[in-house]
């Protein structure tokens, strides 16, 4: 049976079939579970996704160091890590084994404010107090081994001076000082888990850096420095002002990532400010103004360039 159609009724069809938003991609963003990297992850996703042009879809690892690689592959389109991990993962060197030098910078999202944190009831006042105290040790060339080291150097201090606690990553790091197996923690300012520790341990407090430590974080971690930070009643861990390190964080995709998708991408972070920043504090100084900046690293031409045509260079 054959169907006959007007010649207006198929001029009708075809101008539908055209108009018709075609379907968006979807791109794969290499994250963390839980922590300040998987909120970020997921507050991206979320609300690049709602834009509608691009679908994000976080692929979880245990730690960044498994899917930098993948994105320098083209097995992931996107991820997201600190500018030291970055750095690092560029130069092949630190908590790189190998150079990844297909990764290009999308977007530079925010600076990402942390520090170490103890129950108050520790009674740990400066870094040099931690001198006997429990830490975790997290395997050689992590994120987390550089961390601490970092923080024992600016109290003077080595591993020599403390007992260490074998830790696999950040979420166990989180439950061992919960459970007393460990007396500090890494923590992200306004991050979940600094809610999580004040609720099971009671009252916690950043410890301070001092002012001339600058050059030891520096040192440690390329493209870190320090901040003052005012006490706040609303966000854990700052009952008394404090001075944390502070490194920016980035989205990053493999260089060949198609133009359209990354422009769509950047549009989208560059538009979503109010969404962004309702996602949590962590998002607090989020500036699309800021998305573009120079920061010694090479960004995707596509990214830079829309940058460019909005002053968010």
């Amino acid at each position: 049976m054959k169907l006959h159609f007007k010649s207006g009724a198929v001029a009708v069809i075809v101008a539908l079939a055209l108009a018709a938003p075609a379907a968006a991609q979807t791109v794969a963003l290499g994250t963390t579970q839980g922590g300040a990297t998987g909120q970020i992850g997921t507050a991206i996703a979320n609300v690049v996704s709602s834009v509608g042009e691009v679908q994000v879809r976080p692929q979880v690892s245990a730690n960044t160091s498994q899917y930098m690689p993948l994105v320098n592959a083209g097995r992931l389109e996107f991820g997201i890590a600190n500018y030291p991990q970055t750095w690092y993962a560029l130069d092949g060197s630190g908590m790189s084994d190998q150079p990844n030098p297909d990764l290009r910078i999308v977007a530079t999202l925010f600076p990402f404010q942390a520090g170490i944190v103890a129950a108050e009831s520790q009674e740990i006042g400066a870094f040099s107090d931690i001198a006997g105290k429990k830490v975790p040790r997290f395997p050689d060339g992590s994120l987390g081994d550089y961390i601490i080291r970092m923080a024992l150097a600016a109290g003077g201090l080595t591993y020599a001076d403390v007992s260490e606690v074998p830790i696999a990553n950040f979420p166990r790091m989180y439950d061992a000082i919960k459970q007393g197996q460990t007396d500090i923690s890494i923590a992200t300012i306004g991050s979940q888990p600094t809610y999580d520790l004040e609720a099971a341990l009671g009252d916690i407090q950043f410890i301070p850096f001092a002012e001339d430590s600058a050059e030891v974080i520096a040192e440690v971690l390329p493209g870190t420095y320090l901040r003052d930070i005012e006490a706040s009643e609303d966000l854990p861990g700052l009952d008394a002002a404090t001075r944390v390190f502070a490194y920016d964080y980035l989205l990053f995709a493999h260089k060949d990532v198609p133009d359209d998708i990354v422009t769509a991408v950047a549009r989208a972070m560059f538009e979503s400010e109010e969404a962004f920043k309702a996602t949590s504090p962590l998002w607090a100084e989020y500036d699309p103004g800021q998305l573009g900046k120079d920061i010694g690293l090479e960004y995707h031409p596509a990214a830079a360039s829309y940058y460019a045509s909005v002053g968010a260079n």
